[in-house]
């Protein structure tokens, strides 16, 4: 009886082994197909692939889509230089096929109208105002849902007031779209109160840089090379933009810090320049008589690089939507002293331990963080640990992720 007993309990633990192996194999080949089921197919028009913080967003977002699988296609203005890198399985195609000033733009609706027709994607994300004007006329009738992507501040201060065209393009052409992405929380309660009918969502700029680490009391790459910090503050962006960028708030702030500080430290300022704009602040630079512990980098491909030996980072703009230069400084062990644009950047620091937030404009503000950061070690070592930690939210895998959501769910409504 107990041989009876034992036969049929072993024969139905064997059912049960054969059950589970067989909905194994049934449920893998079913999540494999449920995958294929799940690809979207993704046009991003960018109307350039360089210099600029907005650009380099489209680029990542588009490597980081394709890397998940999706069926990705970059459409750019292949006739400006190309700066940023793009995945292979990025498909590319060109915007424009004429470069007088009214033809480039209509031969951008025609060819952009043209490739749609051909290729049908499930969804278009323009980058900033006029790529994704050009993609909504191209797509009318088409039924293909457009994200707008906006990648700067709402408002701005007195002392930077909108042109026409940026006021006309945020506050009325915006309410032509769907769909609306803001980087921060602070822009969706701002755009919430002029945006009627879009659906608004916050979509953080991705982190690219993979963040330095620390172990055995130092800094490392993920390669394992150590990396040593260097007595410097580094500031980075285009210096034809300088007003905006605060460039000349921070030489005058570094001209304010104790003349022993600067025979020690050095500021680097990197960022592509025009001849009156590396005038300019060269200029200042002298007049204030610190032109030997200023020194200006041009527009530099290895800024991580640059960051990495950096100690100190500072972003001095007047405003700032984001600022993708200060996580990126953050990932590669950079103290952070931010100018705080309507709490956009404590958004990003995430708490007062990952940062230095600071009033915006505030030129005796800065001086007096840079010189606490300088001469405090233990401060700054504790502030370079936890920007690391904080910056590995933003990651490009991270970000996609939302990303994607986000995209399926427009497909599916």
């Amino acid at each position: 009886m107990e041989q009876t007993e034992q036969c049929l309990h072993d024969v139905r633990w064997s059912n049960i082994r054969i059950e589970r192996i067989f909905l194994v194999a049934c449920i893998k080949p079913c999540d494999e197909i449920a995958c294929k089921f799940n690809v979207v197919k993704i046009y991003i028009i960018c109307w350039r692939l360089s210099f600029g913080g907005a650009e380099r967003v489209g680029v990542l977002l588009a490597n980081g889509l394709a890397n998940k699988g999706h069926d990705t296609t970059m459409v750019a203005n292949l006739f400006d230089p190309v700066t940023y890198h793009l995945n292979e399985n990025v498909k590319l195609r060109n915007l424009v096929s004429n470069q007088s000033k009214i033809r480039k733009w209509t031969s951008a609706v025609v060819n952009l109208r043209r490739y749609l027709r051909e290729d049908r994607p499930d969804v278009i994300i323009g980058i900033l105002n006029a790529t994704s004007l050009i993609a909504l006329i191209a797509s009318a009738g088409l039924h293909i849902p457009v994200v707008m992507t906006e990648h700067n501040a709402f408002e701005r201060p007195a002392s930077a007031p909108f042109t026409f065209w940026k006021h006309f393009a945020k506050f009325t052409l915006n309410k032509l779209y769907r769909h609306v992405t803001v980087l921060t929380t602070a822009d969706k309660e701002i755009t919430g109160e002029h945006l009627g009918r879009a659906q608004i969502h916050v979509m953080p700029n991705p982190l690219a840089l993979q963040p330095l680490v620390w172990t055995d009391g130092g800094w490392h790459a993920e390669t394992g090379r150590k990396i040593e910090k260097e007595p410097i503050v580094i500031a980075a962006g285009r210096l034809e933009d300088w007003y905006t960028k605060g460039f000349d708030l921070l030489i005058n702030a570094w001209s304010a810090l104790d003349p022993e500080l600067r025979k020690k430290w050095k500021l680097e300022i990197a960022g592509k320049e025009t001849p009156d704009s590396a005038s300019y602040l060269k200029g200042l630079c002298k007049q204030n008589g610190v032109e030997d512990s200023v020194n200006f980098l041009g527009f530099r491909e290895d800024i991580d690089k640059l960051m990495q030996r950096a100690s100190i980072f500072v972003l001095s703009s007047r405003y700032e939507g984001f600022g993708l230069v200060l996580i990126e400084a953050m990932s590669q062990g950079c103290a952070c002293i931010a100018a705080d644009y309507k709490e956009r950047q404590k958004e990003i620091f995430g708490s007062k331990g990952n940062g230095v937030a600071i009033e915006t404009e505030s030129v005796s503000a800065l001086t007096e963080q840079l010189t606490r950061l300088i001469k405090d070690k233990g401060l700054r070592c504790r502030l370079q640990i936890n920007a690391v930690e904080r910056s590995k939210y933003y990651s490009l895998d991270n970000i996609t992720e939302k990303w994607e959501l986000l995209l399926k769910d427009i497909v599916n409504h």
